[in-house]
């Protein structure tokens, strides 16, 4: 291996590792074949494959999924320990301690045994009696009568403790109904004053022969709305963003790489990249998903569109105290500042922009500089509203208040 490609690939590492001390952490407790995967395939929309080839050993009873891998902006804490003698699950709270969270209790709905899901809880719960708690019901299809398909429209609701029970009735079934009310009772005695939320959900695969494959997915994304905090439901928002075909890949890497870019401000981290290394990354990863290569033309003829003269003077009606030059990849970037909500928004609005470069400039004349200047500062403004969401403070974060002739400076 040569030495520049060692630094690129320690610069990767160092990106992962700063988006991963400040992304948010889902801790999935649940006996093995619960539907812990399925459910992380749901609410990022990776495949089947990418889930199960992700998973990576972070403590001596868990492992964690990342996504996007390379800049992630929401992780899956799974506890492989459930069950074995004397489960401590201190090292895994020590794992998502510091970060928002929210613990979802994976049962499968026509398993009564339950036992070690509920002490892992218990033990939680004690050490930690406010942090809410989703209790996904899963596998509904398992109480079904042969051939009978899911109930439409979606008749449960989730709720705690004090409407735990679901009325029998014919569909769904009573024995299901009666299991799901089985497992709701076991929690009555769980410890602490967090929520709880009971969400029946059934995530099959397309030749399961079940419609809708992933039954129940609103509900589950609504309770962990409710129950988690801000920063949660922000980064899940667009881990499960479904834009046009064309930019599906590339909105969780821009987000998951703008993370990375806040972090630099948010967490003192040996060997960070700093965020201009971060944009710059960003740009190549996103030349990548579209089978380019970012080259230095790119960067000149980008930073041509974008515009240095516009941005230089939006960006100073935001107080940003340490603003450079533009052209990232290029060893100068917007965002080299000393706010995390300025170096989450830049970083965003700049993949937003380059994504949109790269997929019209070579089907133009070239002549697209009003475009990408307006895609910038349509992004810049979300980003400023999204840093707000997970907790990012900055003067930006008033963009919306904003003199619109700073954002139309040319």
């Amino acid at each position: 291996m040569n030495a520049d490609n060692q630094s690129d690939e320690t610069l990767d590492q160092s990106i992962a590792d700063q988006a991963g001390t400040v992304a948010p952490v889902i801790w999935l407790l649940g006996k093995v074949q619960a539907g812990k995967s399925s459910i992380v395939r749901a609410l990022t929309g990776a495949t089947e494959a990418e889930v199960g080839s992700g998973f990576r050993a972070c403590t001596k009873t868990a492992s964690v999924y990342d996504f996007p891998a390379n800049a992630p902006l929401v992780r899956f804490l799974d506890t492989r320990g459930l069950g074995e003698a004397n489960y401590d699950p201190q090292e895994d709270l020590e794992f998502a301690r510091g970060v928002s969270h929210c613990t979802i209790a994976v049962l499968r709905a026509m398993d009564a045994q339950q036992d070690a899901v509920l002490h892992a809880l218990h033990e939680i719960r004690r050490r930690h009696p406010e942090w809410p708690i989703v209790v996904a019901q899963t596998h509904l299809h398992e109480g079904y009568q042969v051939g009978a398909d899911h109930p439409i429209p979606y008749p449960f609701t989730s709720s705690g403790h004090a409407a735990a029970k679901i009325e029998p009735t014919d569909d769904p079934p009573q024995t299901l109904v009666a299991a799901l009310n089985r497992q709701r009772e076991a929690f009555r005695n769980l410890p602490g004053t967090g929520q709880i939320a009971f969400v029946p959900i059934d995530f099959t695969k397309d030749g399961d022969g079940y419609q809708p494959v992933n039954y129940g997915l609103p509900a589950l994304q609504d309770a962990i709305t409710r129950l988690a905090p801000g920063a949660l439901t922000a980064a899940l928002a667009d881990a499960g963003e479904k834009p046009a075909a064309s930019s599906r890949r590339h909105h969780a890497l821009i987000v998951g790489y703008a993370t990375a870019a806040a972090a630099a401000d948010l967490v003192p981290i040996a060997a960070a990249a700093a965020v201009p290394a971060v944009q710059a990354k960003l740009l190549h990863a996103l030349a990548a998903n579209t089978n380019d290569t970012w080259t230095r033309r790119m960067s000149l003829e980008f930073a041509g569109a974008l515009g240095v003269g516009a941005i230089t003077r939006y960006a100073a009606g935001f107080g940003i105290r340490q603003l450079t030059k533009l052209i990232p990849a290029y060893g100068q970037t917007v965002g080299a500042t000393a706010s995390a909500a300025t170096s989450f928004a830049t970083t965003y609005a700049l993949g937003k922009a380059a994504e949109y470069y790269l997929e019209h400039f070579k089907k133009s004349d070239g002549n697209i500089s009003d475009e990408v200047k307006d895609v910038w500062t349509k992004s810049l403004r979300e980003a400023f509203a999204s840093a707000n969401k997970r907790g990012y403070q900055d003067a930006g974060a008033d963009a919306s208040a904003s003199d619109d002739k700073g954002l139309k400076s040319k």
